[in-house]
């Protein structure tokens, strides 16, 4: 009978799986105007020096850290995924970007491999810190290859958002256990793909930054109205325009962020 896959295992697994279709998964209209949330968060702290070392740790398939190399930025792309990193590689090659992005193959809680206080800007997006182990540990690693003053922006899954589904599945046991830790599961269809996902309120977040040595900046939800419900909207270019302005309105509200499926965090590391 073969060993059981550990959490890491299962997590490296299922993202090698899907890596080369991810993007045309995560591709339509719904999902461009995320992704503008999501850079609209970013962009404040881009460093305004071109020569300022970036790093996006579970880059997934390079959105934002080759976006940031397209600009003229050196980028490390890191991900646990081999996968995930191979598409990074093609998509570099084909923007003619390689010769200013580096690959590395790692666990966002082992960044030994990382020069120490080196980093300008560091970006999470996708939730590698929820899919983490030890997401405290991981973001005490990320501290120390940020220089001091340096900023991660970070994308981690919010606890509130879920009870729903434990509701509608009468797991009383699940839900618990969700409100209790704020641990859950990713639903792979296979089970041996299947690993923790640790989410957070935003009271929850903001004290693990705290306790890692960073000042928060900035923190929103993403997103406060279902945008998957809304799909069929965002074809009309007047109507995603309408949705986008409510979410703004509302991403910053503290009440409203517990509907928020994610939570974006910008932090600076302490001097």
């Amino acid at each position: 009978m073969p060993k059981p896959r550990t959490p890491l295992e299962a997590n490296e697994s299922y993202h090698d799986r899907v890596a080369h279709r991810y993007d045309d998964v995560y591709s339509n209209s719904r999902w461009d105007r995320f992704y503008e949330i999501s850079w609209a968060g970013i962009k404040p702290y881009i460093p305004s020096d071109l020569r300022a070392p970036i790093v996006d740790l579970g880059c997934g398939t390079g959105k934002y850290g080759l976006r940031l190399a397209k600009s003229g930025y050196s980028v490390v792309l890191s991900d646990l995924s081999r996968g995930m990193l191979e598409v990074s590689r093609q998509k570099a090659a084909a923007m003619g970007v390689e010769a200013r992005v580096t690959f590395l193959k790692a666990d966002v809680m082992d960044l030994g491999e990382l020069p120490r206080s080196h980093f300008a800007l560091a970006i999470a997006q996708g939730d590698p810190l929820s899919f983490a182990e030890q997401p405290s540990k991981a973001l005490k690693e990320i501290a120390k290859i940020l220089r001091s003053g340096g900023v991660l922006v970070a994308s981690l899954d919010q606890t509130l958002a879920a009870i729903d589904h434990y509701v509608e599945k009468s797991d009383l046991d699940g839900l618990e256990k969700l409100l209790k830790s704020g641990e859950m599961e990713w639903l792979a269809h296979a089970d041996d793909e299947r690993f923790p996902v640790h989410t957070f309120t935003p009271e929850k977040l903001r004290a693990l930054f705290e306790n890692a040595g960073f000042e928060v900046l900035d923190m929103y939800g993403k997103t406060v109205l279902p945008f998957k419900k809304l799909e069929p909207l965002f074809e009309n270019e007047e109507s995603a325009e309408r949705i986008m302005a409510l979410e703004k309105k509302l991403c910053r509200i503290p009440s409203a962020m517990g509907r928020a499926s994610h939570l974006q965090i910008a932090a600076r590391k302490k001097e």
